[in-house]
């Protein structure tokens, strides 16, 4: 069998394995209209690595959090350059009702994770460190601040 097909067979079984788990986090991470595709790339990534660490899941959410951020990165300069080349004013929403979606959106990509695996996941800092490969001092912080930030909007 060659590679492509052997990559193909790969994909497959990844997929059928982790789709449903990792659709539901990149859904949290990116929304619903972008988690297919980043769960696509992680599943194909994994693809082409000849063996994967010993826990699949595991290198699979880290790399759906690693695109997640690569695209919050890229969407905040493409955002910024929109931004700077705009010749209107940008005249602010007056929305009353409250978006729990639209909150959690606001939150950053880091944040979404450690909310994520928290209260979906119930893992305990150490975990959710050890997954995002960061400090359990810093899942600390980025839950700290994401309840902070909230409790800010939501109240």
């Amino acid at each position: 069998m060659n590679d492509d097909a052997e990559r193909s067979t790969r994909h497959r079984e990844l997929w059928r394995g982790h789709a449903d788990g990792l659709v539901r986090y990149a859904t949290l991470l990116v929304g619903a209209d972008d988690a297919g595709d980043l769960v696509s790339l992680a599943l194909e990534r994994a693809a082409r690595v000849d063996r994967l660490a010993d826990d699949e899941r595991r290198y699979l959410l880290r790399t759906v959090t690693n695109l997640a951020i690569d695209q919050a990165r890229s969407r905040r300069r493409r955002q910024s350059r929109e931004l700077k080349a705009a010749v209107t004013a940008i005249v602010p929403s007056h929305e009353s009702r409250v978006d729990v979606r639209r909150a959690v959106a606001g939150l950053s990509v880091q944040q979404r994770a450690v909310v994520y695996f928290t209260y979906w996941e119930d893992l305990d800092s150490s975990e959710i460190a050890e997954l995002l490969d960061i400090s359990s001092g810093a899942v600390r912080v980025h839950l700290v601040r994401a309840r902070a930030q909230l409790r800010k909007v939501l109240s």
